[in-house]
C-alpha cells in the first residue's frame, strides 16, 4: 500500500495497525461518501482525531465503519497541539471489532485482547519513515546542581537586560598627557583608561572542549554515539515538542533526541532518555554551553519557535546513562597533548584508579570518546564513527594526531536523576 489509496473493509484498521507498527508521525486524511477525518500520529502513537461530525475516539469509531473512499497520509503536515485520543491504537480497533462504542470504553475493562495483525502491508515509504541505518508531569526535580560548574553561561532570556555605565572616576589631580597631534581633552574631563590586556604566553596551546572544564573549552557538545534512527530529518515547524517528548516516555524509550540547524550543526542540542525518563541535556549555540534544566528550556524554546531539524536514536539504557554522565563529569586531567602522552600507560593508570567516565581526544574538528567503567574501557566512538565500537581503538586512533588533546573526566557516582517537564510550559 502507498500513502494514498482506497478505503475498503477493514482498510482503516489496517492503516492504523500499519501506522502503529511503522512508527510513522504525519496526518492520515480519510474522505468517504463527503465525509471528511483527519487522523494525527506521533511516533506511530494516535493522538488526535477531528472530523465535521466529532472529534478524539467518537471521530475514530465512526471513521472505523467506513467501507468506501480515500485515504492520504501526508508525513509533513503541521501537528495539532491538542490531545484528544488516550486508547492505545489495539483498544481501539478490539471495541470495534466487537462492537462496542467509544462512549462505553468500561465495558471491555482489563479483559480486553490484544488485536492480532489484520495482514496490512507497510504503506510508508523509506523517505517518510526514515532510513533503519540512519541512525529526540512536576517540576524539573532532581536536576543536576549548576553550582558544581559555575563558569558554564547561564540561560540566557532572549531580551537581553539592560547594562548599567560603568561609574565615571573622578579627573585627575594632573593634566593628562596628550600625544603629538591629538586634540586636548578640555579642563576637568575625566579620562578613562582601559585595563591592558595580558600577553598571551609564549607556545600556550589554545583551549579545547572538554566535558566539565571552563566554559572556553566548552565549545562543542560531548558527542552522541550511533543507533537505530526511530524518524530523522523532522521539521520543527511542524512538530509538537511537549508530545513528542510525551509519546517517548510513554513508550519507555531509551536514548537521545537531537535538534540541529538545517546545514549547520553549529547550534545543536541533545536530550538524553533512560527508560522513559530524561536524565540530561545538552546545548550548544553561538559559543555558549548550556546543560541540564536550562539547556532543556534553551532546546524546548527554540523548537517552539519552529527551527531546527529533529532526530530520535534509540541507545542501550546502560549506554544512555554513561553518555549523560560525561556531560555532568568533572575533569581529572585536562588538556594533555596527544604527542607526550603514552596512551596505553593512561590507560593502565586510569584502571588502576578505577575511573568511570570517559577520555576526550579533540582533534580541529572531531571529538573521540572512551567510555569508561570502574576503570575498563566499555566502548569507543567519535561524532565522525558514531558506532560504539568494543575496545578503545577509536580513540587510540585519534591520539595518533600529535595535535591532538586528552582529557580524562570522571562521571558522579550516583545514577543521574530524572529530569521532570511539566517547567517546560
Amino acid at each position: 500500500m502507498q500513502n494514498q489509496g482506497t478505503i475498503g473493509p477493514a482498510t482503516v484498521a489496517e492503516l492504523l495497525q500499519g501506522m502503529q507498527h511503522d512508527r510513522a508521525t504525519g496526518t492520515l486524511s480519510l474522505e468517504s461518501d463527503g465525509r471528511e477525518c483527519a487522523l494525527h500520529f506521533l511516533f506511530g502513537h494516535l493522538f488526535h482525531a477531528v472530523s465535521d461530525q466529532a472529534q478524539g475516539e467518537d471521530a475514530v469509531m465512526a471513521a472505523l465503519e467506513w467501507s468506501s473512499g480515500e485515504y492520504a497520509f501526508n508525513p509533513r503536515a503541521k501537528l495539532p497541539p491538542e490531545e484528544t485520543i488516550n486508547s492505545s491504537t489495539e483498544e481501539l480497533v478490539s471495541r470495534w471489532q466487537s462492537g462496542v462504542g467509544a462512549a462505553a470504553p468500561e465495558a471491555v475493562g482489563a479483559t480486553m485482547s490484544a488485536v492480532e495483525p489484520l495482514g496490512y502491508e507497510p504503506f510508508i515509504t523509506a523517505s517518510a519513515r526514515g532510513s533503519d541505518s540512519d541512525w529526540p508531569s512536576a517540576g524539573l526535580g532532581g536536576d543536576v546542581a549548576e553550582d558544581d560548574m559555575p563558569d558554564i553561561a547561564p540561560f540566557q532570556s532572549p531580551v537581553p537586560p539592560a547594562r548599567t555605565p560603568p561609574p565615571v572616576p573622578s579627573a585627575p589631580s594632573a593634566a593628562p598627557v596628550v600625544s603629538q597631534g591629538a586634540r586636548p581633552a578640555p579642563v576637568g574631563t575625566p579620562v578613562v583608561t582601559a585595563p591592558p590586556k595580558p600577553a598571551p604566553r609564549p607556545g600556550a596551546a589554545p583551549p579545547r572542549p572538554v566535558a566539565g572544564a571552563t566554559r572556553s573549552q566548552l565549545s562543542v557538545l560531548v558527542p552522541m554515539p550511533g543507533g537505530p534512527s526511530l524518524h530523522s530529518g523532522l521539521k520543527a515547524s511542524f512538530l509538537n515538542f511537549p508530545m513528542l517528548l510525551k509519546t517517548l516516555g510513554q513508550d519507555g524509550f531509551s536514548g537521545f533526541v537531537s535538534v540541529h540547524g538545517e546545514g549547520d550543526d553549529r547550534g545543536q542540542g541533545h536530550i538524553l532518555f533512560r527508560e522513559g525518563s530524561v536524565i540530561q541535556a545538552q546545548q550548544r549555540a553561538e559559543g555558549t554551553y548550556r546543560r541540564g534544566k536550562t539547556a532543556l528550556q534553551e532546546v524546548t524554546r527554540l523548537v517552539a519557535l519552529g527551527r531546527g531539524l529533529i532526530d530520535a536514536v534509540e541507545l542501550p539504557s546502560d549506554l544512555a546513562s554513561s553518555v549523560a554522565s560525561l556531560i555532568v563529569a568533572t575533569t581529572s586531567f585536562v588538556n594533555l597533548p596527544a604527542r607526550i602522552v603514552d596512551f596505553e600507560a593512561l590507560l593502565e593508570y586510569i584502571g588502576d584508579q578505577r575511573i568511570s567516565g570517559g577520555v576526550l581526544i579533540s582533534q580541529a574538528d572531531q571529538v573521540s570518546v572512551a567510555l569508561l567503567t570502574d576503570g575498563s574501557v566499555k566502548g569507543s566512538y567519535s561524532n565522525a564513527a558514531p558506532e560504539l565500537t568494543d575496545g578503545p581503538q577509536v580513540a587510540a586512533a585519534a591520539c595518533a594526531d600529535r595535535e591532538a588533546r586528552i582529557d580524562v573526566v570522571a562521571a558522579p557516582a550516583p545514577p543521574l536523576p530524572a529530569l521532570d517537564l511539566s517547567e517546560l510550559g
